[in-house]
């Protein structure tokens, strides 16, 4: 698909959003703590991602069913549950290689690869890779990079296009299919992995688990990326040592800040 006609198409949804009043303009994310543009409604953001799941099967082999995979679902649950954003269900997924990587997309689908699995003991060190994940969803950072990409500036031509307002969700999620993977693979900003560290150990803190696991998950990626290869979660955001040094000072905030449930 051409850039013209991924902008005219995501101009002609926006478009729709604004005339019916589906566009949440100024939408309060307690993730975050601000006011945020999101032209994408959940139910379109959930297809999107059931659309990039059939992209991501035909790339990568899933795990069927094993130990690892019931340990991942699990604990991703117990994050889930203490999320800031819980209008979708969160799907965890493994995948059969060995890569050190973990990606989001749309609609709460998380993808850990065996690799990274392989490499992390303990089940704090795991749902540290879940939580900053989880913070991606929360601070709806994987849509926002999904708009950004299709574009804002396009009020015009498509006013006149013929597509019944009961078809946006499947329109925008035809639209993502078809750019997925390049946007699954493209970096964060540096402030978007910050933010989604420190709602990691948001989430690992009411959910349980031992906050210094997300200091050891850093530390093991930092360590490998002085290897032979490079992780391909790091491949975007080689800046580990910085990382560590605010999940440091988010870990001893913590306590005084997030209020556990009685």
């Amino acid at each position: 698909m051409t850039t013209q006609r991924i902008r005219s198409a995501f101009l002609f949804v926006f478009v729709l959003f604004l005339i019916s009043g589906c566009a949440t303009l100024g939408l309060y994310n307690p993730a975050t703590g601000q006011r945020e543009f999101i032209i994408i409604p959940t139910d379109a953001e959930v297809a999107m991602g059931k659309n990039i799941h059939q992209e991501v099967t035909q790339q990568y082999k899933l795990s069927g069913s094993d130990k690892d995979l019931e340990r991942v679902k699990e604990i991703g649950k117990k994050l889930a549950d203490v999320s800031d954003r819980k209008d979708y269900n969160y799907h965890f997924f493994l995948i059969e290689k060995d890569e050190l990587n973990a990606f989001t997309t749309p609609g709460g689908n998380i993808y850990f690869f065996r690799g990274l699995l392989e490499k992390l003991k303990t089940d704090d060190q795991i749902a540290a890779v879940l939580a900053h994940e989880i913070g991606h969803c929360a601070a709806r950072h994987t849509i926002k990079k999904f708009q950004a990409a299709l574009g804002y500036n396009l009020i015009g031509a498509l006013i006149f296009s013929q597509v019944k307002m009961s078809d946006q969700s499947r329109q925008t999620a035809s639209l993502a299919s078809d750019i997925a993977m390049q946007l699954v693979t493209s970096a964060y900003s540096r402030k978007d992995e910050y933010q989604a560290d420190l709602l990691g150990i948001k989430y690992m803190y009411l959910a349980g688990f031992r906050l210094n696991g997300m200091i050891e998950t850093l530390e093991v990626l930092e360590r490998e990326s002085k290897g032979a290869r490079t992780p391909l979660i790091l491949n975007t955001h080689p800046f580990v040592s910085d990382r560590i040094k605010q999940a440091e000072l988010g870990i001893k905030e913590a306590p005084g800040k997030y209020k556990l449930s009685q």
